[in-house]
């Protein structure tokens, strides 16, 4: 099948635009052979692009944007831990240069919108010094989803934590519009004001799916909406979910359509991530679904670490695939880098792998092997299987058509030559789903070390230890070696002066410019 773009596609560099859903489980696309919630434009863009089937991310969200934003695992830098609180004197420390300073350095104009997760105690570790020109969102782990506001960890201060930034104009944004789509209004102003003069670097990062808070239901955009679309789902907070689920789908149409109407989606990269897998139950569940994976959120296990994933762009040579070669979330800076024009092998200490060959011409991978964590403090007891197949008689069928009639397919169809068909889209969503046997059956690694054939058995069935001991020694020995460059995690209490009753209920940078937290003074020691 061959796939070509109409248009002589520009030498400038390619806008880059990544769109990153938090807590989005891997059954909760419908690529992956679920028929619950419907997602038409993701599925589009998918079937258009590569769907990377294994694709691994860090169990929790700021370990996740760290490796993400610094292309290296992050024991390197003390992040690998639980994820920042309001009010912590901790991020990513400033002597490492992130994504968006790479691309600004080749011309690109850089913007942030949505969740940012990865420091905020002075205004050094905000985004607009770390490489992006101007930042719409919020600094903590989520927000309600209309009144913008968060807890902290002990749950006696709320705060307000919704800005924008433009160089070092800073202003609170105070606004009681659901959130999804005051990222999406954002994104499209951006994207419709752009300079075409400038390649562009767009991150989208979604508060959805998220639960919207401490004890808080997931907030729907609207209630009647969601029970005329979605009321088969019978599971109330599931149904909840999905209908925040449906509404990224919609924000997913609105930005390629919006990149068609400004003629740079012809030369645009288009990538899709979940930070990390779903948290059906537990603290701050959300009612995702990892099925068939086992495991939640905060695990290690396929269904906390294994996330939804892909690219798309008409600059890739053999798109409608579906890779099985292995992707980390830190190979995305040296990839998106190469991709727009840079040199990788002017990026020094890295873990991330230049994978921009592999996904433009089906190359082999030049990854072998990934480190998934190491977290010297705690382990995770979300180990078993949870239950939201995602299929049931009741359910829509799942109907190509209407991915062809989504607004991305249409707005693919503009630029593109390539046949996807009802056909093709089928077979590919075959090809992405995992199907497990006796998956209930599955072996206990509480305490003990687990051997598992993810590529044979992605379920984590089967312990393996036993019968490989050999390979298990093996395995160690790798990680060992991590642990000779494992920076600890700091030890950095709440600082009360952070709290956003200080700053009329707000939170925002509370400490100067010029302090050094606890893991920076550990780091330039």
């Amino acid at each position: 099948m061959c796939f070509g773009v109409k248009n002589d596609v520009p030498k400038q560099p390619p806008n880059i635009v990544v769109i990153m859903a938090d807590d989005l489980g891997w059954n909760d696309v419908s690529f992956h052979g679920a028929d619950e919630i419907p997602t038409p434009n993701i599925d589009a863009l998918a079937y258009n692009g590569v769907i990377l089937n294994r694709h691994y991310v860090l169990p929790l969200c700021t370990p996740s944007r760290t490796a993400f934003l610094t292309g290296k695992y992050p024991i390197r830098t003390g992040m690998q831990g639980y994820v920042l609180q309001p009010a912590e004197p901790r991020g990513i420390p400033l002597n490492d240069t992130l994504l968006p300073e790479y691309l600004r350095k080749l011309g690109y104009a850089t913007h942030l919108v949505g969740k940012w997760h990865v420091g905020y105690h002075t205004k050094n570790y905000t985004p607009t010094r770390r490489g992006f020109d101007t930042f719409l969102g919020y600094y903590n782990g989520y927000i309600h989803y209309f009144n913008h506001t968060i807890l902290d960890e002990e749950q006696k201060y709320l705060g307000y934590d919704f800005h924008r930034i433009v160089g070092e104009n800073r202003t609170i944004e105070y606004r009681y519009d659901y959130i999804t789509d005051i990222i999406t209004d954002e994104v499209e102003n951006i994207i419709f004001s752009h300079n075409p003069a400038k390649p562009l670097y767009l991150q989208v990062s979604h508060d959805a799916a998220h639960s919207g808070g401490i004890g808080i239901e997931m907030q729907v955009r609207d209630w009647k909406e969601t029970n005329a679309t979605l009321g088969y789902i019978e599971d109330i907070n599931r149904r909840k979910y999905a209908s925040v689920v449906a509404t990224l789908d919609e924000s997913v149409g609105r930005i390629i359509d919006a990149l068609r109407k400004t003629d740079m989606l012809k030369n645009s990269i288009i990538v899709f991530i979940s930070d990390n897998g779903a948290q059906t139950e537990g603290f701050l569940q959300n009612y995702g679904s990892n099925y068939p994976l086992r495991g939640l959120k905060f695990s290690l296990f396929e269904g906390g670490v294994r996330g939804a994933a892909y690219i798309y762009s008409p600059l890739i040579d053999r798109l409608s695939r579906v890779s099985t070669q292995l992707f980390h979330i830190t190979d995305w800076l040296p990839t998106l880098y190469s991709a727009a024009g840079g040199n990788s092998s002017d990026l020094k200490q890295l873990d991330g792998f230049d994978q921009w060959s592999a996904i433009k011409s089906a190359e082999d991978s030049k990854r072998k092997s990934i480190l998934i964590n190491i977290d010297e403090r705690d382990t995770s007891e979300y180990q078993k299987y949870y239950n939201y197949s995602g299929n049931n008689a009741l359910y829509p069928k799942y109907n190509a058509i209407n991915i062809l009639a989504s607004p991305v397919a249409s707005a693919i169809a503009s630029i593109s030559t390539s046949m996807l068909n009802a056909n093709k889209i089928m077979q590919l969503r075959k090809e992405a789903t995992i199907v497990c046997k006796n998956f209930m059956d599955f072996s206990n690694c509480t305490n003990r070390s687990c051997l598992f054939d993810v590529k044979e058995d992605p379920c984590e069935t089967t312990d393996l230890s036993a019968k490989y001991p050999k390979e298990v020694e093996r395995l160690n020995m790798f990680i060992d070696r991590y642990k000779s460059v494992l920076v600890k995690q700091p030890n950095t209490p709440i600082d009360p002066a952070g709290y956003a009753y200080h700053f009329n209920n707000t939170w925002i940078p509370w400490l100067p410019d010029d302090y050094q937290s606890i893991s920076e003074m550990h780091f330039t020691e």
